[in-house]
């Protein structure tokens, strides 16, 4: 069953996001994840949620996504994403 990373950011730190948006491309195809969103623009219908930055990434099952975010070579990269930004993220399983 696949399995979806969503993260919602609010950039802080535009220099170091930029950083970080260069290195974890590789990471994450390294772990059979697909990008399907990529902080492109969006329409706000309710709420305030998702007023920031979205990103959605598909991974093949729930242990890849895992894998990924918990994996070493993640970690300093990971480090500066939340250095860059308030951060919410959460590995949604699909249908």
């Amino acid at each position: 069953m696949k399995a979806y990373m969503i993260a919602h950011i609010e950039v802080t730190d535009p220099e170091l996001m930029e950083k970080y948006r260069e290195k974890v491309p590789t990471i994450i195809e390294k772990y059979n994840g697909k990008y399907l969103v990529r902080g492109g623009d969006s329409l706000l219908l309710e709420g305030d949620l998702f007023k920031h930055r979205m990103v959605l990434v598909e991974f093949p099952d729930r242990e890849s996504a895992e894998k990924f975010y918990n994996s070493e070579e993640y970690a300093p990269i990971k480090k500066m994403r939340l250095n860059a930004g308030n951060n919410s993220s959460v590995i949604v399983d699909g249908l």
